[in-house]
């Protein structure tokens, strides 16, 4: 059920009843009121807590990730990769030392990489990952970004209800408004490598169809609305 439909519910049931109360002729408005209020608490609920526990059990799995990341000495920054780089998946590479820009990328076996000579780091899937395969199969990708993005994640993954997107040079903003909250991994250190799982999901839309490495830069929320900066990195 749409997000917005469990506080309508439970407001049109609340006047239902008031007016059942009120006008002795229209009494079984208030059985009527008491259902769509059971009905818009179920829902409401279910779309809260089932993303929690949903959330919550996923966590387990970055918890070995961020572990891993954090025994390999990576704690930097994350680079997105869209498929064309990466052997056919969007992936987010976590460098040995900041970047600013990558070479040929050899994969040793995921998740060990090599990506400039000498240079060492873990290739990841991420949210971003499987947003971007559930959103190509449905044929919500394009070669503008902007709608892209709309297509991808308000569209399809209905994670927000707007997206404004401004491009400068090598940089991108994209602003998400009327936000869904997900969060698989909280405030673990593999939240450094990866951004949010928002964030995450953008930077890897965004790499995919700019077809270049992408770097969230950083990220601000406001309410309900997120901005993420990203920054597009030159192939070595």
């Amino acid at each position: 059920m749409h997000s917005d439909a469990a506080p309508s519910l439970i407001v049109l049931g609340v006047v239902l009843i008031v007016l059942g109360y009120i006008e002795p002729g229209l009494t079984p408005l208030i059985m009527i009121g008491l259902s769509m209020i059971a009905v818009g608490l179920l829902a409401y609920w279910d779309e809260g807590s089932l993303e929690q526990v949903i959330a919550h059990l996923a966590s387990a799995a970055w918890d070995n990730v961020a572990a891993l990341v954090e025994s390999a000495g990576l704690v930097n920054k994350g680079v997105y990769l869209p498929s064309s780089i990466s052997n056919g998946e969007v992936s987010v590479l976590i460098p040995s030392a900041p970047i600013d820009k990558v070479g040929k990328l050899s994969v040793v076996g995921k998740p060990l990489a090599i990506y400039g000579p000498g240079l060492r780091g873990l290739l990841l899937s991420s949210p971003g990952s499987r947003a971007v395969a559930i959103c190509r199969d449905a044929g919500a990708l394009t070669s503008d970004l902007t709608v892209s993005l709309s297509n991808c994640i308000v569209n399809q993954l209905s994670l927000a209800k707007s997206i404004d997107v401004a491009e400068s040079g090598g940089e991108v903003a994209v602003r998400l408004s009327g936000l869904r909250p997900i969060d698989l991994y909280g405030d673990s250190i593999i939240r450094v490598a990866l951004g949010s799982t928002l964030a995450s999901i953008v930077a890897s839309v965004a790499a995919e169809v700019i077809n270049k490495p992408i770097m969230i830069k950083e990220e601000s929320t406001s309410g309900r609305s997120l901005l993420v900066r990203l920054g597009v990195i030159n192939n070595a």
